[in-house]
């Protein structure tokens, strides 16, 4: 089940996802994978925060011997 994280574009934590995927590395390029912009702006903090953990979620895959480990971002 997606969670919304955008009530102004509709905004799921799966679209953040799927943009990090798309090799979204900031709120903006999330919101532009999605073809909308920031509204009232008060969603872009937990953008920004799932972002950082889906780059880092990615990043810990890419490299197996790390799989296991916590990251910090």
């Amino acid at each position: 089940m997606a969670m919304y994280i955008c009530s102004c574009n509709g905004l799921t934590d799966h679209d953040v996802r799927d943009a990090a995927c798309h090799g979204a590395t900031r709120p903006g390029e999330v919101y532009a994978h999605r073809q909308c912009r920031a509204q009232c702006g008060n969603c872009a903090p937990t953008v920004l925060c799932l972002l950082r953990e889906a780059i880092a979620a990615a990043h810990l895959n890419a490299h197996p011997a790390m799989q296991g480990r916590v990251a910090h971002a």
